[in-house]
Formats: structure tokens, sequence, C-alpha cells
């Protein structure tokens, strides 16, 4: 996979300008996001104050600096599980996270392009190598031809639009949870609350309310709810005190229960398989 440092010559445009909507503006691949400011609710001159800070360079711009020389040997590390002898497909950007987030996968027309924060605000070296081998583990399954074999055409051919469409409540929770396993099993060392990207107390909290969310996805996943799972990456929607993301826990669990071989090979094996296949979200 192509990898694109946006972050460095971000960073030297937003020191010399001292401007970060202007260092926004100069960066070709991050244009795109100026006119995003409003929908993230990002405020130029509060973000521009804290980027300019000893403690942004202490912690947010050290962690990025820390993972910039790192992220070839990570991805081909990625590319040697999943796609043996051969790069995944697509593009990983390194860019300034902006405050607003910390990666997601954007597909269209069969090229993916993978947006990664690496000064995201909560996270730390583990959790960017987390995030990274999680999003691109949706990559991989996206270009398996079972996944998007049932739209009848090549993946070239499918628009983001169509995409989006076509991606019903069960192939997000697969598509998640297999990420989410994705990156526990390539490294074990990680704790499970960064792999879930949640604070320890976050992560305790899923785990010690199982059955109350395992109730709030059945009830939406099945008559008469409406299948949006979405909801659930708001908070408290699995019920008062939960954190957000409660369907990548609820499915990962899943997943890891009814595979017979829980390992890396059966893992990304099961990359492949349509969402129809994984038949554990139904009622027990």
């Amino acid at each position: 996979m192509k990898i694109i440092d946006v972050y460095s010559p971000f960073t030297q445009t937003l020191l010399e300008s001292r401007s970060i909507q202007k260092a926004v503006e100069a960066t070709r691949s991050l244009s795109p996001f100026a006119s995003q400011a409003e929908h993230w609710s990002i405020d130029w001159r509060e973000l521009e104050d804290s980027m300019l800070t000893p403690s942004y360079a202490a912690h947010a711009q050290k962690t990025a600096q820390a993972y910039l020389p790192a992220a070839r040997a990570l991805v081909t590390r990625v590319e040697s599980i999943l796609s043996p002898g051969r790069e995944l497909p697509g593009e990983l950007h390194l860019v300034p996270s902006l405050g607003a987030f910390d990666g997601f996968a954007r597909y269209d027309q069969g090229h993916h392009r993978v947006l990664l924060g690496v000064d995201f605000p909560d996270a730390n070296l583990d959790y960017l190598r987390a995030l990274t081998a999680h999003e691109l583990s949706h990559v991989h399954r996206d270009h398996q031809p079972e996944v998007w074999g049932h739209l009848g055409k090549p993946l070239a051919q499918i628009s983001r639009a169509e995409y989006l469409e076509a991606v019903t409540a069960q192939e997000h929770l697969v598509s998640e949870g297999l990420a989410t396993l994705f990156s526990q099993l390539l490294f074990p060392e990680i704790d499970l609350a960064t792999h879930h990207y949640y604070e320890p107390h976050e992560y305790e909290w899923c785990v010690n309310n199982h059955q109350q969310i395992e109730g709030a996805l059945l009830a939406c996943l099945h008559p008469p709810g409406d299948e949006n799972v979405w909801r659930f990456y708001g908070e408290d929607t699995a019920g008062h005190g939960s954190p957000s993301r409660t369907q990548y826990y609820w499915a990962a669990q899943r997943i890891q229960d009814w595979l017979p071989d829980f390992n890396l090979r059966s893992l990304v094996i099961s990359h492949g398989w349509g969402a129809d296949r994984f038949e554990c979200f139904g009622r027990r």
C-alpha cells in the first residue's frame, strides 16, 4: 500500500504561517477538509492555539513523529498476513487529526484511501498501531470477491454511494468485528481497551454489562427492530453509561465465539466470506 506523509509538510506550513487554516488549505490532500470544519465543529482559532503549544509538541506531535518512521514496517507486516506476496490496494494518508478524527477508510470506485490522524489527542503509539491494523482489515475485506459479489459488477464500477447503500447492518457488524479481532490477534501485547479505542473504565463497563449490550443489539437487529446498528456509535445507546461503539465490542465477541478455530489464520480466511455466512448474530 502506498503511504503518503501529509503530516510533515502540514506541520512545517503551520509553523511558518502560524495559521492552521492556511496550513490545511495549502496541503492539497487536506484542502477538502476545510469545508468540513463546521460539520466536525472545528474551531480553527481554538485548534490553532492548541497545536502551537508546548503541550501539543510534548504529546500529540511526539506520538506522530514516532509513528511516521514506523508506518512502512507496520503496513508491510499487515500485508504479509492479509495478502502475502502483494501489496494492499489504495493509499494510507498520514494526516493531522485536526482534533476531530483518528482514522477511517474511504472507498470509491474500487479505490481505498485510509486517513490516519497521527496526532489524535487520545492516541499513543499502541493506539495508532491497532488502528492501522483495523483500517487495513477493512481494505482487505472490501477487495474480496464474495463480499460485494452480490452487487453483480466489478468493484471498480461500484460508486461510493452504491457502496454505502449496500452496507447492511450485518455487513457493518461483520466488518467491524473482524477488524477489531484482527488488530487484537496481530498485537496481543496491546491491551483490549486500546483495541476498542476505549479508556480502561469504558472497556470494563462493556465487560460488566455484556448482557445489556447484547440485549440492545439483538432488539435492534430482529423484528420489530429497525436494524440501525449505527446508532450505537452514540453513548448511552446500549444502556445508561454505555460508551460509544458498543457494536464493535459485541460483534467481535460474537465472531470470536462462533469461529470453530479462533486464530489468526481462520480470521484472515473469514475476511473473504460474504456477510450472510456469519450466522452468529442471531438469538441464542
